[in-house]
């Protein structure tokens, strides 16, 4: 299982990557910097720090013998990092809704994938 997080985490990644790129690129070409820019630069931090979170969240769960069937695991680090991550998930998507061109898209995507990623990590836990 521990593999199948890593494989499907690399989505996520990907996306943080190209983002973290352009906006690198991005910020050598312009010096004038207005607040949606800024909501842009907050939203590639928080969205770096979901990512984080929510992968340690799912190699907590299954590490401590986690499963989607209604049995709870024992405890662990994944209690206090599922709240965690899903506040920054959505802190993620709203920053990117008030960032600024297309990089803009690249945040809402990288929540987005965190949220597809957990569903289809729940999903291969059933089999």
């Amino acid at each position: 299982m521990n593999v199948s997080i890593f494989i499907l985490f690399l989505i996520p990644w990907s996306i943080l990557w190209v983002a973290w790129k352009n906006d690198l690129k991005a910020s050598r070409q312009s010096d004038y910097e207005v607040w949606r820019s800024y909501c842009v630069k907050l939203g590639l931090v928080v969205a770096t720090l979901a990512t984080i979170a929510a992968m340690s969240f799912n190699l907590s769960w299954t590490h401590n013998g986690g499963s989607p069937h209604g049995m709870t695991p024992a405890p662990g680090m994944w209690i206090t990092l599922r709240p965690i991550a899903t506040w920054l998930v959505v802190a993620t998507a709203l920053l990117g809704l008030f960032g600024k061109g297309k990089m803009r898209l690249l945040i809402v995507g990288s929540a987005f994938s965190i949220f597809f990623v957990d569903l289809l990590l729940a999903m291969l836990e059933m089999d």
